[in-house]
């Protein structure tokens, strides 16, 4: 076990902060606030007109090109690999859940391949729902981490925390799936979730949403009152949160709005949160990573500039025999003139999403806080870690 203890972690005032004040607000919560209101200002002006990406993969070609490598290569698909620093190059993490690591792409890879031979819809209708539940995990693992933080927080505040979360969310994706004529977007392609038109549904649930909101505020104030202390970062990211679903799914309703909250939201505050466990781990990295990461922030150079040389030879790869729409970005235009990869689509589109498969099933494995992630819980200040 690594020698480090909670008073080497990154950041200061860990009591109420998962890493400290000034890191959590810059790289956890502030994405999804910025994000927000570029996708307010945007739909003011306009920009960009009739764009048709969601937060996967729809039709890309309709982004400007800067645009679309900013968000997609540049944050979603760099967010996925950042999985390699929190498991596969940590020495010691990969000893001890070796089982997991190398069970966890096959299991993923085969399960892909049924998936897709019972048509290429039913599978992209499947990782769309995982999609959801992975991004909703997300928030409700960092609100976890702050609920947890929260000084005389009883049960019963900590599950009403965790229900609201899970509402602030949920609601609006039903919302989605009650309007789909009136939506101008989808999550990976057009018809990859099952809708249920209902007008009458659709408003009680736009309803509920605000009523939700409205007593969660009223019993955070109540908690005030009665002197008990209440985490900014909690508050924080629920408002982030409900900002972001609400905004990018119900109200602003264009591709442009959902793609931007919902990629910024999710992949600035992952890769965040790896690079900060990363520096923590160091030591067990090897060595060319050590040494990056003893240079502090001066490593954030390095470390993205890995995730977005794995996220650009990935969308190479699915742009060269898959999707065939950014030539131009690519270079690749002999690839696909030559049409390699035409009629395999079976087993290449399996393959290709592979690590975003295998980075969601492991998500659920590698944050949990329990005894067997001691050097998670020494990260996160919930416990001090041997000499």
């Amino acid at each position: 076990m690594s020698g480090h203890t909670k008073e080497n972690l990154p950041g200061e005032d860990r009591s109420k902060w998962i890493i400290s004040r000034a890191y959590d607000l810059s790289w956890f919560i502030a994405p999804g606030f910025l994000a927000v209101l570029i996708a307010f200002i945007s739909h003011q002006l306009d920009f960009p007109k009739d764009i048709g990406l969601g937060s996967g993969r729809t039709d890309g070609k309709a982004l400007p090109p800067w645009l679309w490598l900013l968000l997609i290569p540049g944050v979603d698909v760099s967010h996925v690999y950042s999985t390699l620093f929190r498991a596969y190059w940590d020495k010691e993490v990969w000893n001890r859940k070796k089982t997991l690591l190398t069970l966890t792409p096959l299991f993923c890879f085969v399960f892909a391949l049924i998936l897709y031979s019972f048509g290429k819809l039913v599978f992209w209708s499947a990782v769309a729902y995982l999609a959801v539940f992975h991004f909703i995990r997300q928030q409700y693992g960092f609100l976890a981490l702050y609920s947890r933080k929260e000084e005389g927080s009883s049960n019963l505040s900590l599950l009403w925390d965790k229900v609201t979360l899970y509402a602030v969310t949920i609601l609006p994706v039903v919302y989605w799936h009650l309007t789909p004529d009136t939506r101008r977007f989808e999550w990976f392609m057009e018809g990859d979730f099952f809708y249920f038109p209902n007008e009458l549904l659709a408003k009680s649930v736009h309803v509920l949403f605000w009523i939700w909101l409205l007593g969660y505020a009223i019993s955070q104030i109540y908690y005030l009152l009665n002197e008990k202390q209440i985490s900014l970062g909690k508050i924080l990211l629920i408002t982030n949160t409900s900002l972001v679903w609400y905004i990018g799914i119900v109200y602003l309703n264009d591709d442009f709005a959902f793609t931007l909250t919902n990629v910024i939201n999710h992949g600035i505050p992952y890769i965040a949160l790896v690079f900060a466990y990363s520096s923590f781990r160091r030591k067990n990295l090897p060595s060319v990573f050590y040494s990056a990461f003893q240079k502090g922030i001066l490593a954030l150079l390095p470390f993205v500039l890995i995730l977005i040389i794995l996220a650009f030879s990935e969308e190479w790869l699915w742009d060269s025999f898959v999707w065939r729409e950014h030539s131009d970005l690519f270079g690749n235009k002999s690839v696909i003139r030559s049409e390699l990869g035409l009629g395999f689509e079976f087993i290449l589109v399996p393959l290709f999403f592979l690590p975003q498969f295998t980075h969601y099933i492991l998500d659920g494995f590698l944050w949990k806080g329990g005894e067997d992630n001691r050097e998670l819980r020494g990260f996160l200040g919930f416990q001090k870690l041997d000499p």
